[in-house]
C-alpha cells in the first residue's frame, strides 16, 4: 500500500511548510536589525574623527615637528616622498578599483611587501645627499620611533578594519594586510616629522620594524573582521 497522500492533501502540507519556512526568516531578520544608511553614514563619520583626531593628538603631545640641525630642505624631501607614496598606497589598497571583489590579489600583495622597501629606500636616499644626516646618534637606537609608530597606527587600523567589516570573500587577510600598509605609511610621514635620524640600524629598528608590526596585525584580524561571515537559515 503507498504511503503517499494523495494530492488534495499535499497542497496544504506543503503551504504549511512554506508558512513555517516564512516564520522562520521573519523571526531572525527580527533577531538581527539592519542599519538604515543614515546610522551607517553616522556611524562612519564618527570612525573617520576618531581616526584622525587620536593620531594627531598623539603626535602633538609626542612633541610635533622636533627643532633640530636637520636641515629644513632634507625635511621637505623626506616628507614630500613619502607622504606622496603613502597617498599612492592609500588609493589603491582604500579602494576596490574596476571589481566589487576588490584589487587583485598581485597587486594587495605587491603592496605590503613594497611598502617597507620604498620607504626605507626614499629616506636613505635623500639622506645620503647631505652630509652627516646618517651619522649614529649614540643612545638612540629607534625605540621611541618604533613606539611612536606603533601608537600613531593603532587606531586608524581598528578603525579602516571596523569600517570594511564582512566585506571580503576571497583574501580577507591580504586586503587587511593592505589596509595597514597603508595607514602604516602615514604614520611614517608623521614620524619622518618628528626623527631626525637617518642613521640605518635606528631606520630598520624605529621605522621599518613597527610598520612590518603593523601590517602582520592587519593581516591576522583580517581573517575575523573583513571575512564575510555566511550564516545558515534553518
Amino acid at each position: 500500500m503507498s504511503s503517499t497522500a494523495p494530492d488534495g492533501e499535499e497542497q496544504p502540507l506543503q503551504a504549511a511548510s512554506l508558512a513555517r519556512l516564512k516564520a522562520q526568516v521573519l523571526a531572525q531578520v527580527r533577531l538581527e536589525p539592519v542599519e538604515t544608511r543614515d546610522q551607517r553614514v553616522r556611524k562612519q563619520r564618527i570612525l573617520i574623527a576618531v581616526m584622525l583626531l587620536v593620531p594627531a593628538l598623539v603626535f602633538m603631545a609626542s612633541g610635533g615637528v622636533r627643532a633640530t640641525t636637520r636641515p629644513h630642505q632634507l625635511l621637505l624631501e623626506n616628507v614630500a616622498g613619502s607622504a606622496l607614496f603613502a597617498v599612492v598606497v592609500g588609493r589603491i589598497a582604500f579602494s576596490r578599483g574596476r571589481s566589487m571583489l576588490g584589487r587583485p590579489r598581485a597587486w594587495l600583495m605587491a603592496l605590503v611587501l613594497c611598502t617597507p622597501l620604498v620607504l626605507l629606500t626614499w629616506r636613505v636616499l635623500v639622506s645620503a645627499r647631505y652630509p652627516q644626516a646618517m651619522v649614529e646618534w649614540p643612545g638612540r637606537l629607534g625605540v621611541r620611533c618604533l613606539l611612536l609608530s606603533c601608537a600613531l597606527s593603532l587606531v586608524p587600523l581598528l578603525g579602516l578594519l571596523a569600517m570594511r567589516r564582512n566585506s571580503d570573500p576571497i583574501h580577507p587577510h591580504l586586503s587587511a594586510a593592505s589596509l595597514a600598509a597603508a595607514v602604516g605609511a602615514g604614520a611614517w610621514v608623521f614620524v619622518d616629522l618628528w626623527c631626525p635620524i637617518s642613521y640605518v640600524p635606528h631606520l630598520l629598528l624605529g621605522h621599518v620594524l613597527p610598520l612590518l608590526l603593523v601590517i602582520v596585525l592587519g593581516g591576522l584580524l583580517g581573517g575575523r573582521l573583513l571575512a564575510v561571515r555566511r550564516k545558515a537559515v534553518r
